[in-house]
This record gives structure tokens, C-alpha cells and sequence, in this order.
């Protein structure tokens, strides 16, 4: 009998056109806009353009033996040129910046001396880099004031620049901001299986629906009714983040790590806090069925933008200034049980986010269950 509920009630829902629209459709464009907005954002950041800076030929600047060395090391081809130098006369130099062709001219006369037109990051670079070279040269001349026996060794350890920072990764994966994105819309996905379970609510109530009223009245035992129902919505809905799943990892090149496993049972996770949310609102909630949707969306889009899914920062600012809300939102827990199996080479941190998912879908599953169980009819 069991077997017989789950298969016909599995059908019925997938012939529910307007809700696999909502609950995958609408997930799977989401993603193809998520890809063209910020796929590739990252690479493009990082992709480094030689800073492109034309330096006034004149005199001073012919005297100035170390500082010419300075940039034309900077300058030479290959994988660490930063800067795209042309050695110009004045009147070139500046119509050069004026046509964009430049981002900044260097005119030496008594100092250094750099013309931008505006403010940014390549303008901040170059003139990082004058400064350091002044206060270099500030430095070794104080120092070859007071003891004029070190120049020599002064000289031979200026090329040698120390790091006294060292970075450490918690794995071998590069962190990319951008992937809270996507996470954030798995998880808006696994809670909008709420719908599923907001069907299953409305079809089992004889006072919501003419299903629930037919069902009520039939001999079968409302438990085993309950349990066929839900797993027929888990099913669905499980599969449908399957198909977004396998969409954005082979059709789209989103990184979810290698632990597939794992990465399926954070989804089943969802899924089943997404159709309990579903369950608690369209039992515990009074209201005809559209006040039941908007609430459910509401929810939904709170919890899903809190954790990231408009603004990649606001899951950090949840995290700081409320802990708490992070620790009991399910958007929140299935977004940092991605990035946590993506970053760390430990699973500490995705157990927990796994357990408080199915310690919340399990609170609410029993709300709702105790809830309908007290309900009684007059007549039907």
C-alpha cells in the first residue's frame, strides 16, 4: 500500500506544472544569470594588465642611473612585467595621458614627480612604487651619512626584499568569493521544496481542499497517508536540486570540491528542511492558501539573502553581528556546508551545519505532525 501512495502521489505532483516551474526552472535560469554576472568575475580581477606609464625624457631624468635601472626591471617582459613604459619627450608624455593612452606621467626634476588624471587602483600602484623608491634612497643615505663603511654591503642587500607575512591555506582549493553565489542559490533551491511540502499540507486537509476532504473520509491510516506523501515530495524535490546540481557542476564549471558524496548529502539535507519548513507552514499557519505561498516565499527570500545570494557580504556580517541567526538559518547552513567541504580539508564544520539541518527539519517535522494530528472535523 505504501509503495502504491508514494508512486501515484509522486506522479500527481510532477504533473503540477507551475510548481516544477518555480522549484526548478526558475533555479536553473537563476544560475545561467548567476554565471554571466559573476562567473567569471573573479578571473577578470585577477587578470593583471602591465601598467602602461610614459616617463619625461629629459635630463634630470638621464641622471638618474638607479631609477632608470628601477624601471626598466619593472618593465621587462614576461610574468612579472608591471609596468608598459614609454620614454617620451614632454609634450608626448602629456598628450598621452590626455588620450587615455597612459595611465600616469613621471616628470623628474629636483624629486619625482607623477600626473594622473584620476584616482584607482593602477594610479595607487604607481605611485606605491615612487615612494618606495624615495624612502629607499632617503634610508641609504642617512644610513651611508653615519657609517660610510657599510655602502657596499648596504648595496648588495637592497635587491633582496624579505616577506615577514606568511599565508596559510586550509587546503589545496583557491577560495573564490564568487561561489557563495551559487551556494546561496542551491540553498534557495532546497527550501523552495517548502512548496512541495505546502502541496502535500493543503491535499491532506478535508477543510484547505476538495483532495484533502476525499482523503480524509478513505479507510487508509492518515500516518502511513503522511509518510508516502513525503517521501514523494522529498524524491521531487531531491531530484530536481540533482538537476541543478549536475547543471551547474558540468554545464556551467561551478567548484563544489571532490567529496561527491558529501555534496549530495548536503542537498538531501536541504531538501528535507525545505519540505519540513513547507510542512510547519501550511499546517501551523491559518490563512487560505495564497497567505500560506507569500509567507513561504517571504521566509524563503529572507533566509536565502542572508545568506548571500543578493549581497556576498551579508553572510559575513550575519555571522559576526549575529551568530545565532546563522546557526538557525537553513540558507545559511547549506551555503557554509558547501564552501566548508570546497575550502577546508576537514569536515568538522560540515557535520555541524549537516546535524543543525536535520535537528531543524526534525523540530519542525514534529510541530507540524503534532499539529495535524489534534485536528478534528465537524463534518465533511
Amino acid at each position: 500500500m505504501f509503495a502504491f501512495l508514494y508512486f501515484y502521489r509522486l506522479k500527481c505532483l510532477l504533473r503540477d506544472r507551475m510548481l516544477v516551474f518555480w522549484t526548478l526552472l526558475f533555479s536553473l535560469v537563476l544560475a545561467t544569470l548567476f554565471y554571466f554576472a559573476f562567473g567569471r568575475l573573479t578571473t577578470e580581477f585577477e587578470r593583471f594588465e602591465p601598467i602602461k606609464v610614459a616617463v619625461v625624457d629629459n635630463p634630470a631624468y638621464r641622471t638618474q642611473v638607479a631609477f632608470r635601472d628601477l624601471l626598466d626591471n619593472l618593465s621587462q617582459s614576461g610574468e612579472q612585467q608591471l609596468l608598459d613604459l614609454a620614454v617620451v619627450d614632454e609634450a608626448t608624455a602629456e598628450k598621452m595621458l590626455e588620450e587615455d593612452k597612459v595611465v600616469g606621467l613621471i616628470r623628474v626634476t629636483d624629486g619625482l614627480e607623477l600626473v594622473v588624471k584620476g584616482p584607482g587602483l593602477k594610479q595607487s600602484i604607481l605611485k606605491g612604487i615612487l615612494d618606495q623608491y624615495l624612502q629607499t634612497g632617503e634610508t641609504v643615505t642617512r644610513i651611508v651619512k653615519e657609517n660610510a663603511g657599510v655602502l657596499n654591503e648596504l648595496l648588495a642587500g637592497l635587491g633582496n626584499q624579505q616577506e615577514y607575512t606568511r599565508q596559510v591555506a586550509y587546503s589545496d582549493a583557491v577560495p573564490e568569493t564568487v561561489l557563495t553565489y551559487f551556494y546561496a542559490l542551491i540553498a534557495m533551491t532546497c527550501l523552495y521544496s517548502g512548496f512541495w511540502g505546502l502541496r502535500n499540507t493543503k491535499d491532506i486537509q478535508a477543510d484547505l481542499s476538495p483532495e484533502g476532504a476525499r482523503r480524509s473520509v478513505a479507510p487508509t491510516h492518515k500516518l502511513q497517508v503522511v509518510l508516502a506523501d513525503t517521501a514523494a515530495v522529498v524524491t521531487a524535490s531531491f531530484g530536481e536540486v540533482l538537476i541543478l546540481l549536475a547543471y551547474m557542476a558540468l554545464g556551467l564549471g561551478i567548484q563544489f570540491g571532490s567529496e561527491t558524496g558529501y555534496v549530495l548529502l548536503t542537498c538531501f539535507a536541504g531538501c528535507l528542511v525545505g519540505v519540513s519548513l513547507g510542512n510547519l507552514i501550511g499546517t501551523v499557519l491559518p490563512g487560505g492558501e495564497g497567505v500560506k505561498v507569500g509567507v513561504l516565499i517571504g521566509v524563503s527570500m529572507l533566509m536565502s539573502f542572508l545568506s548571500g545570494l543578493m549581497y556576498v557580504e551579508m553572510k559575513h556580517i550575519v555571522d559576526r553581528s549575529l551568530p545565532f541567526l546563522s546557526l538557525i538559518n537553513p540558507a545559511a547552513l547549506i551555503t557554509d556546508a558547501f564552501y566548508s567541504l570546497y575550502v577546508y580539508d576537514t569536515h568538522r564544520r560540515f557535520f555541524m551545519n549537516i546535524g543543525m539541518l536535520l535537528l531543524l527539519s526534525l523540530v519542525m517535522s514534529l510541530v507540524s505532525f503534532f499539529w495535524l494530528r489534534r485536528e478534528r472535523y465537524a463534518s465533511i
